[in-house]
């Protein structure tokens, strides 16, 4: 823990690409909204961080709350990985502690912190499951039902990987119930089984009416096969690959050997989640990469379903030394990445700094810049939210997923033009954006340009330079007469 801690607590902020938005989303709640936002509260299937930073802000710096926030998310990952591993093979052991190598994946650099959150409760439900099997059938629902809605608040997804792990383990015995005829068993299984999902279903039924349309989008099926590497996918494509290989290796050579058991109900368990993995589209009711997230839920059930044997003491020292080392290395560069992103991150934040209090600052970023890259600056503009009490446009507030609302004024404001469209009307060859968007770039106060190599605007008389640093510029809008007229 303290190992995968140093990164987190050597920057000024994480360089996670979601991680400026949550930033400012929690600002927003711990000050119960502004002129610009309002706290709308509703049982979402996402608010894991929206539930536990603010209570934590209000007792110690939101920065510092927010990282502890990632610590709590690493802990209760492993910690309910090595819990599973204990029930279903009753034997604490070290062999879970892999789960560490996989904390740092390309799920959390994107940012998706209450999924990852969420995907802790789930492990740690499931995990209560198998240890009350034998436990009062009140007791089990009980606590059962606290996981399960627990699991839904944190995010949907992680509520539907904690689903079929919960069929895939109860579904061998039901067969062999099935086959015996031994209904009245059979049917008190299921009730038990089905008990703990009548909250968090009745929930679902009435969040959907406020949900997105319905999209469906798959991603080619060799896609799927390079996903499951995104659990070591960081940002050194050959020294994760050979990390990568290197863990294939240790599981494959054990596996051949015949010195790795799988305990069979999280076998069932772990193939019902890898079937829904291979089917599951990549965009659906308006979220996206919603089979990105399952990879590392089955690693992790992977290594929480198996039991290690080896032949004698040195054996197991030996592969945990050269975990260990593997752990370190890439921690190391992890590390040294992060040092490089907090430079430009603190060079980016005095910009931001000295921007007026409450002003209105429009966002252009270019249509491509929407991935993983060492030093996200996308969503950097939101922090003048938190830091200078702004409006910003792109702060995540969406319908259905969050709870935060822009005022009405300012959603007409942020629906006016997208980041996209100020991009083009700056940066592009031809005059034809800039002067459909200048009415609506008339209404703020400054823009914050944001490329992934130094961008070159169009000579505008309306725009001045406030700050400038390679890939992130703040210009000042002016709002003189020449430039509020669209013919001009």
């Amino acid at each position: 823990m303290v190992l995968v801690a140093v990164p987190l607590f050597s920057t000024v902020l994480p360089p996670l690409f979601d991680y400026p938005n949550h930033l400012a989303r929690m600002y927003l709640l711990v000050e119960g909204g502004n002129e610009f936002y309002a706290v709308h509260w509703e049982a979402l299937p996402n608010l894991a961080e929206d539930l536990i930073v603010p209570p934590l802000g209000r007792l110690m710096p939101l920065e510092t709350a927010s990282k502890l926030f990632v610590i709590l998310t690493f802990g209760l990952i492993a910690g309910a990985t090595a819990w599973l591993n204990r029930v279903a093979t009753g034997v604490w052991r070290l062999w879970p502690l892999l789960a560490f190598l996989l904390v740092y994946n390309r799920t959390f650099l994107w940012g998706f912190l209450n999924y990852l959150f969420g995907l802790g409760v789930a492990l740690a439900g499931i995990t209560a499951w198998l240890a009350l099997e034998r436990a009062r059938g009140w007791l089990r629902v009980f606590a059962s039902s606290l996981f399960a809605l627990a699991c839904y608040l944190s995010h949907i997804a992680a509520f539907g990987a904690y689903a079929l792990v919960i069929l895939g383990i109860e579904l061998g015995p039901a067969l062999n119930e099935a086959r015996a005829q031994r209904l009245a068993t059979l049917g008190r299984r299921i009730v038990l089984l089905g008990a703990q999902f009548l909250i968090p279903v009745a929930l679902f039924l009435a969040y959907r009416h406020g949900a997105a349309s319905v999209t469906v989008a798959h991603i080619a099926f060799w896609r799927k096969v390079d996903l499951l590497f995104s659990v070591f996918d960081n940002y050194n494509r050959i020294f994760d690959v050979a990390c990568f290989a290197l863990f294939l290796s240790l599981l494959g050579w054990l596996l051949w050997t015949r010195r790795l058991r799988l305990v069979p109900r999280l076998g069932w368990a772990i193939g019902i989640v890898f079937a829904a993995y291979v089917m599951l589209p990549s965009q659906i009711y308006g979220g996206s990469g919603a089979d990105h997230r399952l990879p590392i839920a089955i690693w992790l059930l992977l290594i929480a379903g198996t039991a290690p044997h080896f032949h004698n003491r040195r054996e197991g020292v030996v592969i945990a030394g050269i975990v260990v080392v593997m752990l370190i290395a890439r921690l190391a560069v992890i590390e040294h990445i992060w040092l490089a992103a907090n430079k430009v991150y603190t060079a980016d934040l005095k910009g931001i700094d000295a921007l007026p209090e409450g002003v209105k600052l429009a966002v252009a970023v270019p249509a491509d810049a929407i991935h993983v890259v060492p030093v996200p600056e996308v969503h950097l503009p939101v922090l003048a939210v938190e830091r200078r009490g702004a409006f910003v446009p792109t702060v995540f507030a969406y319908s259905g997923q969050q709870p935060i609302r822009l005022n009405p004024a300012y959603t007409a404001l942020a629906n006016a033009a997208t980041p996209q469209r100020f991009w083009l009307a700056l940066t592009g060859d031809s005059s034809t954006e800039a002067t459909a968007v200048l009415p609506v770039l008339q209404q703020y106060d400054y823009v914050a340009v944001i490329g992934a190599k130094p961008v070159n605007m169009l000579p505008s008389l309306c725009l001045g330079e406030f700050y400038r640093q390679p890939t992130f510029q703040l210009l000042r809008v002016r709002h003189d007469q020449f430039c509020r007229s669209p013919d001009g």
